[in-house]
């Protein structure tokens, strides 16, 4: 998306376009999930407000339960060239056609965002038993090349829809249907599910 034509924008005006834009690029990226997720016939939540403690709230791209435990996506639209490592708390972007000597664009790591959004799904599930397995997924959907340690740490739309695939079928029992329930409720009492 281009900016309205032929017209110039104030700093603010452009700030704030920038980040009408980034919203509608993250919005395509979730859509793209949740629909791959919704036709696996799992149990899903998309857009789950949970507590994080102290009073604060993390916003969640979507959960899904298989009989291994709950998984906790985070989705990413982004382009560019990406470089960084796993453990990096800011991963560096930037764009073809910068200058070089132009300072990378820093990024929060969405690996490290989502190990906060599992911290929350956790601290629900152990209430009711502390042995379910929490699993973290970085779905990159945008077209952002990325470096080798980040493609390591990340999946693509087409890798989510073979893991999906390759879970177990059978209906998950017993304590992980209690958890599950409970992040539900927790959806549901701060106004999403």
């Amino acid at each position: 998306m281009k900016p309205p034509g032929r017209c110039r924008l104030t700093a603010h005006e452009a700030q704030v376009w920038r980040s009408f834009r980034a919203a509608i690029q993250g919005e395509k990226g979730e859509s793209a999930v949740a629909h791959v997720l919704d036709r696996s016939g799992l149990a899903v939540l998309h857009d789950a407000m949970l507590p994080a403690g102290g009073g604060r709230t993390t916003q969640i791209d979507h959960l899904f339960l298989s009989p291994r435990g709950i998984h906790v996506v985070e989705t990413k639209r982004y382009g560019g060239e990406l470089t960084g490592h796993p453990e990096d708390e800011r991963w560096r972007q930037r764009f073809a056609g910068e200058a070089p000597d132009a300072p990378p664009r820093l990024i929060y790591s969405p690996v490290m965002q989502n190990a906060a959004h599992c911290r929350a799904v956790y601290a629900l599930a152990r209430l009711v038993d502390p042995t379910i397995q929490v699993f973290s997924h970085v779905v990159m959907t945008g077209t952002a090349v990325l470096s080798p340690a980040l493609v390591a740490c990340t999946l693509s739309l087409s890798e989510l829809e073979t893991l999906l695939h390759g879970l177990e079928r059978h209906v998950p029992r017993g304590t992980l249907i209690d958890a599950w329930r409970r992040i539900g409720l927790a959806c549901h009492a701060s106004g999403h599910q």
